[in-house]
């Protein structure tokens, strides 16, 4: 559990491309333009592919570097300093900010619930509650609940793999035909799941991506030729090509030095650009009308994206800071 975390390259490449997806796709979404980065065929949109995605990076990278839980409390440890650090700095700063412009400190009324976002559930539960949901988004409140999950899951993958392989697939389609909670299916906990535990289970079989991408490739053609089924079966099947494709050419496209380079550090700030990516192109496509030309609508979008990646990068480092200042001044105290 002590040793230093390892991300294999085309890992890498998966997470930039997934964060830079999530990110046009949001765009698209709030400005309207264009589909292509919206709709991949009928209900299903390149937003579900890419969160699939997402859930599957999150299962494999978890898995390569701890299939064996030695100490868990360090584990949750580790896991909770990936999040919630950078996630309270940009919160915070929003919440602050909300709270000049309303003066009240619980301008939406419901104080209690604001305690959701102390816990990082807030957008996954704002569906329900009236919260103080500012940014972020709905998947990490899904991963927190993933990686409370994954030492059970690891252990029960070890002793009782078929039976846990069985138990993933049950709950996911009971959560198709069962849906108690208003919930939409696909942010669903057993959904989320499904994706995880395929980036778990495609760790010891990831050699066969190099040689047969193009196979997962040629399949997301079809399934877009495909009249639409379950849409959420459909997207997750997507995604599960997406990332099966993506390590293949990643396994290429990552022995070019400058290539690796923008991907690696993509990568490297794409949970910070997760949180700050939201805000920022709400407050970028005021300034440019939908019915600006091709240039300006291009151009706004080649700000938004260069905005998102240096509030990351700032954000990226202010938590390095102020965690360092934190380990420096405890280990002064001992």
């Amino acid at each position: 559990m002590g040793k230093k975390k390892v991300v294999l390259d085309q890992f890498d490449f998966i997470r930039a491309i997934a964060c830079l997806g999530i990110v046009l796709y949001h765009f698209a979404v709030e400005y309207g333009w264009p589909d292509i980065f919206n709709n991949y065929v009928g209900g299903v949109t390149y937003g579900d592919i890419y969160v699939t995605v997402f859930f599957f990076i999150s299962g494999a990278l978890l898995f390569y570097n701890h299939s064996k839980i030695d100490d868990l409390k360090l584990f949750y440890k580790k896991r909770a300093l990936s999040i919630f650090p950078a996630f309270y700095i940009a919160w915070g700063l929003m919440y602050i900010r909300d709270v000049l412009r309303y003066k009240s400190l619980f301008y939406r009324g419901n104080p209690a619930s604001i305690i959701l976002s102390l816990i990082g559930m807030d957008g996954y539960l704002a569906f329900k509650i009236n919260d103080y949901y500012i940014l972020g988004e709905w998947f990490i409140g899904a991963i927190i609940l993933l990686y409370i999950l994954y030492p059970l899951l690891t252990w029960m993958k070890k002793e009782y793999k078929w039976v846990t392989f069985g138990l993933v697939i049950l709950f996911y389609i009971l959560s198709l035909k069962i849906n108690l909670t208003g919930m939409v299916s696909f942010r669903m906990l057993p959904s989320c799941l499904i994706s995880f535990y395929a980036g778990m289970l495609f760790v010891e079989h990831r050699k066969r991506a190099e040689k047969y991408w193009w196979i997962a490739g040629i399949l997301l053609v079809i399934l877009k030729c495909i009249e639409p089924g379950n849409m959420n079966i459909k997207g997750h099947i997507a995604g599960f090509l997406m990332a099966y494709m993506l390590y293949g050419i990643g396994t290429y496209l990552m022995k070019i030095n400058i290539i690796n380079k923008v991907m690696k550090f993509i990568g490297g700030i794409s949970y910070e650009a997760f949180l700050t990516h939201h805000v920022t192109i709400c407050l970028f496509i005021k300034f440019v009308p939908a019915d600006a030309t091709v240039m300006m609508r291009v151009i706004l979008l080649i700000a938004i994206l260069a905005a998102t990646g240096i509030s990351a990068v700032v954000l990226k480092q202010v938590c390095k800071t102020i965690m360092s200042l934190g380990r420096a001044r405890k280990k002064n105290i001992a």
